[in-house]
């Protein structure tokens, strides 16, 4: 479809695979596409999980429903009303240690208009960088946290619920595809949180850099789809964009995902590994041996003497160098805040209530 990525397949019909040979084929065009398309295949919901188990071990998701005694085959369903949250770029499941190989997309309500889905190739995007990027980049290591992102999006109470089985996890900025071996970026606008071996403020602006450069269209392919066409992509080797255009109608997919894959980078073995932080909704950084004092008790004016009453166990030091430099400047300005209060004006008010 494109020099760099994407190719659509016919003269098959995956609702009657008769022998393991179509399989075969159909994983090696992916691995040389990235992503494949097929049209006009409406799938069974056996057939849909015989073409995912043929790719590796089936998932389960943790926040799409799924089709009625299919817990493999998620729901994606969108009625135009908002943002899917799926219009920016991103792979699937990248905070898990073992992100799936594979994603499978079938088409079941689409709008009359719209709707597209586009997909870019890391690997290309990768080695479009200068040399001296993508040598750094190869020393760099990310973190993938879901729910920061879910947090970020607006879905605390969410955030919550999925953070006790999703610890954040992270990985190296760049891998080796887990079948080809070909380099291919691996951070995304979703699911990356921040790099681990850079200071807040570059790490920041290079993941946006990042995220920008991969929407260049030089690693692009664009599906338009149909009734019952189907995508099968490569997570590990591209990222997808679906395109919010059809406001006021309803989109709805079947997905399937399949073959959970430990991310791996040879040139540093150990780089995938657990991240070394507290979750969401862990005490808060503010600590720990603080009491209001009764209206008896001295009290410092206001300014620097509270500053001084605030007492160096108020904030944990340790916990403040893991935030990021826009989360430690909203920590320190609350507490500058309280310094400033006159803590005997509101003990007299209190006293007098």
């Amino acid at each position: 479809m494109t020099p760099t990525i994407g190719a659509v397949i016919s003269g098959v019909d995956l609702n009657a695979v008769k022998s393991p040979a179509v399989y075969d084929e159909i994983r090696s065009a992916l691995w040389d596409n990235k992503v494949i398309f097929f049209r006009k295949q409406p799938l069974t919901p056996q057939a849909h999980l015989a073409l995912g188990r043929s790719f590796g071990e089936m998932e389960r998701h943790e926040f799409f429903p799924h089709v009625e005694g299919h817990p493999e085959i998620q729901t994606i369903a969108n009625t135009g009303r908002k943002s899917p949250d799926t219009d920016r770029w991103h792979a699937d499941c990248t905070f898990r240690e073992k992100p799936n190989a594979v994603s499978i997309l079938r088409a079941v309500e689409i709008p009359p208009d719209g709707g597209d889905t586009l997909w870019a190739c890391m690997n290309t995007a990768y080695e479009a960088l200068d040399e001296p990027m993508k040598k750094m980049l190869l020393e760099l290591d990310a973190e993938h946290d879901i729910s920061y992102a879910f947090r970020r999006m607006g879905y605390t109470g969410e955030a919550r619920q999925l953070d006790a089985g999703n610890p954040p996890y992270i990985h190296p900025a760049v891998i080796n595809h887990p079948v080809t071996g070909k380099l291919c970026l691996f951070v995304n606008s979703i699911w990356t949180k921040r790099f681990t071996n850079l200071v807040d403020r570059y790490g920041e602006n290079l993941l946006k850099l990042l995220n920008e450069w991969i929407m260049k269209p030089d690693f692009h392919v664009r599906f338009r789809w149909e009734q019952d066409s189907i995508a099968i992509w490569d997570n590990m080797a591209t990222q997808h964009y679906a395109v919010f255009d059809y406001a006021g109608h309803t989109r709805r997919m079947h997905r399937v995902t399949c073959e959970p894959t430990k991310v791996r980078l040879d040139a540093r073995p150990e780089a995938s590994r657990p991240a070394p932080i507290e979750r969401f909704g862990e005490a808060p950084m503010m600590m720990m041996d603080v009491r209001l004092p009764s209206p008896q008790e001295p009290m410092q004016a206001n300014g620097a003497g509270a500053q001084a009453q605030r007492g160096p166990g108020m904030l944990d030091e340790a916990r403040m160098q893991r935030l990021s430099d826009t989360e430690r400047r909203a920590v320190k300005a609350v507490f500058d805040a309280i310094s400033s209060l006159d803590l005997n004006d509101i003990a007299r008010r209190s006293a007098n209530v």
